[in-house]
């Protein structure tokens, strides 16, 4: 019909604008370069800047992001943040200002207003970030649950880019009836206000209608951003299938997260060449092993050529 039609025109048109407003998502990360035949993202700049490295974790109730998340700290030693378990706990703190406000619209299962999601998830990454823990290098930070709407993603432009960077984000795709089962079987241990069906449903409804467009626009900023870059863009979005079982699953989220930590694998390897290249002993000393005896008399070529080069995750910190 003419309005259905005009409607899917208003919804590309404002996909279209979300990602083109959207374009320095990815913060202070240039574009692809080369190392060896692998093209790959210099994350040198975010650890200069001391800038926090962001996966969005995506997917209706159920889809098994929390379940996905826990594998990937365990594995890649990253920080799992939900935003849904930021908002609850701050539903029921006494000392937070707007705990009702919070508890109600997570009943209702409408979507919290963006400044209190934000405001939750910023002290968190702080907080995290403020750990003494350089054993793993940069830890990368899974934001789970968000962006939910264009809200959300308006709200992160105007607030997060000048100390984060999103690598991208994986979207766990799954039908109704299934995340219907899981909920239900999971609603008689949770404990959680929001873990019935009639509640279910209206999340599902809220993430069919409004995050699903989101995941769009953030694949648009993806091909935009690959447009401008013939090497290829700085974001990566992975949509995964999640009706399998967990392993199945895991498979191909183990297979996306291989691939945003090469980035960081790649360019300490670049880095390492540059300093022996230009003798600076010092960032050549930081970037090794700290048992590695290194002596400062150094005679061999001044340049380096690598091709060929090949790059195994062998458990996810390895």
């Amino acid at each position: 019909s003419t309005i259905a039609s005009s409607s899917a025109d208003n919804t590309d048109d404002e996909i279209e604008q979300t990602a083109r407003n959207s374009l320095t998502i990815t913060g202070s990360l240039p574009p692809p370069v080369n190392f060896g035949g692998l093209f790959y993202l210099d994350t040198s700049s975010l650890t200069s800047n001391h800038a926090h490295r962001v996966l969005f974790i995506l997917g209706g109730p159920g889809a098994g992001k929390g379940t996905q998340s826990e594998r990937i700290v365990d594995t890649y030693k990253c920080v799992h943040l939900s935003v849904g378990d930021l908002l609850r706990a701050g539903a029921e703190k006494a000392d937070y200002p707007h705990a009702a406000l919070v508890k109600e619209t997570l009943v209702q299962g409408n979507i919290v207003p963006v400044e209190l999601s934000l405001g939750l998830l910023r002290i968190a990454m702080d907080e995290k970030a403020e750990e003494d823990d350089s054993e793993y290098g940069s830890r990368i930070f899974l934001v789970d649950g968000f962006p939910r709407n264009y809200d959300n993603v308006q709200g992160w432009m105007q607030h997060m880019p000048s100390y984060t960077a999103v690598l991208g984000a994986l979207v766990y795709n799954c039908p109704m009836e299934v995340l219907e089962k899981r909920i239900m079987s999971r609603a008689e241990t949770s404990g959680r206000s929001d873990d019935n069906l009639d509640s279910a449903r209206r999340r599902f409804d809220t993430f069919r209608k409004q995050t699903e467009p989101v995941v769009r626009a953030l694949e648009r900023v993806e091909d935009l951003q690959a447009e401008e870059n013939s090497e290829g863009s700085q974001l990566h979005i992975v949509n995964i299938d999640a009706t399998g079982t967990v392993e199945d699953v895991w498979k191909d989220t183990e297979a996306a997260l291989d691939s945003y930590v090469r980035n960081d694998v790649l360019t300490a390897n670049s880095n390492l060449l540059k300093s022996i290249e230009e003798g600076d002993i010092e960032s050549f000393t930081d970037l090794c092993d700290g048992k590695l005896e290194v002596d400062p008399v150094y005679e061999g070529p001044t340049k380096s050529s690598i091709s060929n080069a090949h790059v195994d995750i062998q458990n996810g910190t390895k």
